[in-house]
């Protein structure tokens, strides 16, 4: 079990003013003379022009209300871009059970994929991705009564994420960490934050010796609660290195949080971490 002291996961930061502005400023130039200020690629619905995405829709009626996609405007390393998503109550008393994320303009559009159990009731997640250029990001959401919610985001990005080199200690590769609360209060939703070290190398990036190293990732993750399903995430080339993810859960009885990696060539690590209510 991990020292909640020692635990370093990464900061999220995001330029909330400046897209409070942007808001503003569309908002008050009704989409005229302001949209001709902005890029190209934040004016139209980027998931209606993703064949990726078209086939996660299908012809299902989509809303673009009840979820809201977080990114820094301006991404200064597209290598390690920080990426949220929340969720609003859903009318009916219906649940986001699968949620995946695109990044349309890299090599791997998909970037992530999590299907979520009865226990994990709203969706507050964060993690780090990748991207190659400047594009708008996309998180599809499906529900359990069969509904699509889409939110986009677009991201300027400096320097491209997936041509860079990944930087890899081996020595320090699979070692896994994991923070929750100390007490939980039953039914109440509380965080839990993960990380695995791990190089996600995208078989895109040539290595200081001029080679182009072969794909190697964390391809899977699984978070249980006494063998209950909680998380069941499948990743992409474009997830960012060293996998970090943070989630809600609120547990409705005391137990044993079990947690899973898994590496494409099979290899793989788990912890474990003890529940307690209050």
């Amino acid at each position: 079990m991990c020292a909640l002291d020692a635990m370093k996961f990464p900061p999220i930061h995001f330029e909330a003013s400046s897209f409070t502005a942007r808001r503003k400023l569309l908002r008050l130039a009704g989409f005229g003379t302001a949209s001709l200020l902005l890029p190209s690629f934040v004016r139209a619905q980027v998931w209606r022009q993703s064949p990726a995405i078209i086939d996660s829709v299908g012809d299902i009626p989509v809303s673009e209300g009840g979820l809201e996609l977080t990114l820094p405007l301006v991404a200064e390393d597209g290598s390690s871009v920080p990426l949220t998503v929340n969720s609003d109550a859903l009318k009916g008393g219906d649940r986001i059970k699968k949620l995946e994320i695109f990044a349309p303009g890299n090599p791997t559009p998909q970037v992530a994929v999590f299907e979520f159990g009865p226990e994990i009731d709203k969706v507050n997640l964060a993690t780090r991705i990748r991207l190659s250029e400047s594009q708008t990001v996309v998180a599809v959401a499906h529900t359990d009564q069969g509904n699509i919610h889409v939110a986009e985001r677009a991201v300027r990005v400096t320097t491209s994420g997936c041509i860079a080199p990944a930087q890899s200690d081996p020595s320090n590769e699979m070692n896994a960490r994991v923070r929750i609360p100390r007490n939980w209060k039953a039914g109440t939703p509380a965080e839990v934050l993960t990380m695995i070290s791990h190089p996600m190398t995208t078989g895109l990036a040539q290595d200081a010796s001029g080679n182009t190293p072969s794909m190697r990732i964390i391809d899977q993750f699984e978070a249980s609660l006494d063998g209950r399903p909680l998380v069941s995430a499948r990743f992409f080339r474009s997830l960012a290195a060293n996998p970090y993810l943070k989630f809600d859960v609120t547990p409705t009885r005391e137990g044993e949080l079990q947690f899973q990696w898994t590496e494409d060539t099979g290899r793989a690590v788990e912890h474990t971490e003890a529940v307690h209510l209050t």
